[in-house]
């Protein structure tokens, strides 16, 4: 996990399995040892020294950083963090973000450093689309439901989803996004689902909407987006993913009106939550049981 302190993660994964034999690259000992990898960002090419290795484990419910890397070991199988930590912290900030924009908050941030005092009444517009309906999609939809929105949602293979209106396909892209008010992409990062939300997708969204992407920063064209922007369609985003992380300093982005920015932080995963599910893979691995959340190499999800 380049860049990252990896030490909370080691100290979680020793108290759940006391036995374990942990090794933090690049101190990785003799390679012909390491069975079971988790990674985050890797080098790309460093993981194929690892000739024994059977489990790429991702640190984190996405997987496209894995696949950045064209030189994996062939017969390891990858797999993703499925924890409902995580779910819970994106419902949140999903809804955080639409009722923030339905009950103008940011306005009145505003109005209170210039001492206005102007009350409105509240956006209108109860329409949400979710882009994505796997296991936090899912839930997200869930929680939207309960809150008394109108989810619908979009995903490339058919879904049944009870009080979300589902479509599936990219025949069916347009079908779903052209009503709703709020847009919200959950998708993976996929050669299929990359730059997704481009300038024929702008134009089938309809005055007014809201785009939040919490999906990943290469969903997005960031210039189709600002010339989008102009034109209302959407009226406003709320970016949480970037193509480059940290968002530099002199990107446009940073001080656009129309564009909220938070970095990175809808979902993070929690050590303890996490530790816990990759030992307890590791143990299914060792026991030659079925492995939880395995990603298909071809759809990568």
């Amino acid at each position: 996990m380049p860049g990252r302190d990896s030490d909370d993660l080691f100290q979680a994964l020793k108290r759940t399995g006391p036995d374990l034999d942990i090794r933090v690259w690049p101190d990785c000992g003799k390679e012909e040892d390491i069975d079971y990898i988790i990674v985050w960002n890797h080098p790309a090419g460093e993981l194929s020294r690892f000739a024994n290795v059977k489990v790429i484990a991702s640190f984190g419910a996405g997987v496209d950083h894995i696949f950045r890397d064209s030189d994996l070991p062939q017969n390891a199988v990858i797999t993703r963090l499925v924890d409902e930590h995580l779910g819970r912290q994106m419902c949140d900030y999903v809804s955080g973000v639409i009722l923030n924009q339905r009950c103008r908050l940011g306005d009145y941030r505003e109005y209170q450093a210039a001492t206005h005092w102007f009350p409105k009444a509240a956006r209108a517009g109860n329409n949400v689309c979710l882009l994505g309906l796997g296991h936090i999609g899912q839930q997200v939809a869930h929680r939207l439901t309960t809150l008394g929105f109108t989810v619908s949602g979009w995903s490339r293979t058919a879904k049944n989803i009870s009080n979300v209106t589902t479509f599936h396909g990219m025949d069916n892209l347009k079908k779903a996004v052209c009503d709703a008010d709020y847009i919200i992409c959950l998708l993976p990062l996929t050669p299929q689902t990359e730059n997704i939300l481009d300038k024929s997708f702008f134009r089938q969204l309809k005055k007014g909407a809201c785009l939040i992407n919490v999906g990943r920063g290469g969903h997005l064209d960031e210039n189709a987006l600002l010339e989008a922007l102009a034109d209302g369609r959407p009226a406003t985003a709320c970016l949480d993913v970037f193509r480059t992380e940290p968002l530099p300093p002199d990107h446009p982005f940073w001080r656009h009106p129309a564009i909220f920015i938070t970095p990175h932080s809808a979902s993070l995963t929690d050590i303890s939550a996490a530790a816990n599910a990759l030992y307890h893979n590791y143990l299914n691995m060792k026991k030659g049981r079925p492995l939880l959340n395995p990603v298909d190499p071809e759809k990568r999800y």
